[in-house]
């Protein structure tokens, strides 16, 4: 018989299941399928890390291709609170010996694992792997193209503060380094689905074709793209893929676009400060603001992270509509 906490979250999910068998893009979801991963999500916040049976006798694969340390630890810890077996394959895999991606991850959904996690370089892998297993495939970034669970966490953060259903109404600036920022496509679809206005201060050499093809207002000065803001969202500037030659150097950076407590008043009274980590202090954001700071939402960024991918595997791993997902065997 199921315990209270296991009775609480059946109530809250009330037999509803998700529209999608894999999740690689924000893309993929309907304004339901946000309300019931967050519902789901934040009840699982409120029982912290009790360790429930709701998906026992599943197992989960991590398939970090690319090295991580948020993401991998959030799913590992998400799918052993909920019972999960897991097993975390990295950048050591028979990859190396050239054995394709396709190959290596039909290789492990034939164990008859429930949850694929993947992270690799390339844009799309996600989504190409996700129809030749049987496994729900999740994108834990695929290169420069989107991060859909750091876009959920993100949004249910926002969400949550401003007491909000949606962010219509809302400013968002994104800060930094969008040309190599992993989580930026996903954030700008996620907040354009729930009505934000979102602002882009980006020194012009790491600006890139995103801020036109997401019909987005670029700003080069990054007092006025803060003013009345409410959700200031720092990128640090990702040196080890590129972002070197693309700034004069950090400390110049830091000077024109780093946020400050000066900058940072600039915005709404009430606007909060995110970032999605690793924080590279007094460069993305001065040290006293990055955590300690009231205005600072990063680290509840961090443990909505869990809830929000315990939502997903608890939805993807168990479906009372007995749906199947469809895949050709390639």
């Amino acid at each position: 018989m199921a315990d209270i906490r296991e009775q609480d979250m059946i109530a809250t999910r009330d037999g509803r299941d998700v529209s999608f068998f894999d999740l690689y893009s924000i893309d993929q979801l309907s304004l339901e399928d946000i309300e019931i991963i967050y519902d789901i999500a934040r009840k699982f916040r409120e029982h912290k890390t009790y360790k429930f049976s709701l998906n026992k006798w599943c197992s989960q694969v991590n398939v970090f291709f690319e090295n991580s340390t948020r993401t991998q630890a959030s799913f590992d810890l998400a799918a052993k609170n909920l019972s999960m077996d897991t097993v975390s394959v990295g950048s050591s895999s028979s990859v190396k010996k050239w054995e394709s991606y396709l190959d290596t991850i039909q290789t492990l959904d034939s164990y008859n694992v429930k949850t694929l996690v993947v992270r690799s370089s390339e844009a799309g892998v996600a989504e190409v792997l996700s129809r030749h297993v049987q496994a729900s495939v999740l994108n834990a970034w695929d290169g420069w193209h989107e991060h859909p669970t750091q876009a959920l966490l993100d949004g249910i953060t926002m969400l949550d503060y401003f007491g909000t259903k949606d962010l219509k109404g809302k400013t968002v600036t994104i800060v930094g380094d969008i040309r190599h920022s992993r989580p930026f496509g996903s954030l700008v679809r996620l907040c354009k689905k729930l009505g934000a206005e979102i602002r882009v201060a980006t020194p012009q050499t790491i600006a890139t074709s995103h801020v036109e093809n997401f019909w987005l207002t670029l700003y080069g000065d990054i007092e006025e793209a803060i003013k009345d803001t409410d959700v200031v969202y720092t990128l640090r500037v990702q040196e080890e893929r590129g972002a070197k030659g693309f700034v004069p150097s950090l400390r110049e950076y830091s000077k024109m676009f780093g946020i400050s407590r000066k900058r940072l008043d600039l915005a709404a009274p009430d606007a909060i400060l995110m970032h999605p980590g690793p924080v590279i202090r007094d460069i993305d954001v001065h040290s006293a603001l990055s955590a300690v700071d009231s205005q600072s939402h990063i680290l509840q960024q961090v443990e909505n992270g869990l809830a929000v991918r315990k939502s997903l595997l608890w939805l993807l791993a168990f479906r009372y509509d007995g749906k199947q997902k469809t895949f050709t065997r390639k």
